[in-house]
């Protein structure tokens, strides 16, 4: 399946990211990381398990 939005919205997630690290906001850094994660977790199963066609 093509995410190319999700690669988009993810890329930009960690762009925030990066910058909430630099300006030393770790909470917020660690939450969207997390979140982050558990978005490209969600798509890897979503590929591993739908059924191919």
């Amino acid at each position: 399946m093509n995410h190319k939005s999700s690669a988009v919205i993810l890329f930009i997630l960690y762009l925030i990211l990066l910058g909430c690290m630099l300006a030393h906001q770790d909470m917020l850094a660690m939450w969207l990381m997390t979140f982050g994660m558990l978005i490209e977790a969600s798509i890897n199963l979503y590929d591993q398990f739908k059924t191919k066609k």
